[in-house]
């Protein structure tokens, strides 16, 4: 997308829609910020070391979130990636 050209968002003005359900989810794990920065950090060993500003700007919707981020939020929260993108869990 080239600079300038307004991005895609939600009726909310949202980026992303996962950042809801990220906080939910955290939240229900009684997790900080700071711990899921330190549980990402751990499990991607290393190649994603957020901070907890990221952490809050991907749960206020000011950050995009990209998939291989979306997959590891999933797996460090204990949910699907379904779930964190359209709220439903997958049927198989």
């Amino acid at each position: 997308m080239p600079r300038g050209f307004p991005r895609l968002r939600t009726e909310e003005q949202k980026v992303n829609q996962v950042g809801q359900r990220v906080r939910e989810r955290r939240a229900d794990l009684h997790l900080t910020q700071d711990n899921l920065c330190a549980r990402i950090a751990q499990i991607t060993n290393g190649c994603w070391i957020p901070d907890r500003r990221e952490i809050y700007r991907i749960e206020d919707g000011r950050r995009i979130v990209s998939d291989l981020e979306i997959l590891v939020l999933a797996n460090v929260l204990g949910c699907s990636a379904c779930w964190l993108l359209i709220g439903e869990t997958q049927n198989v």
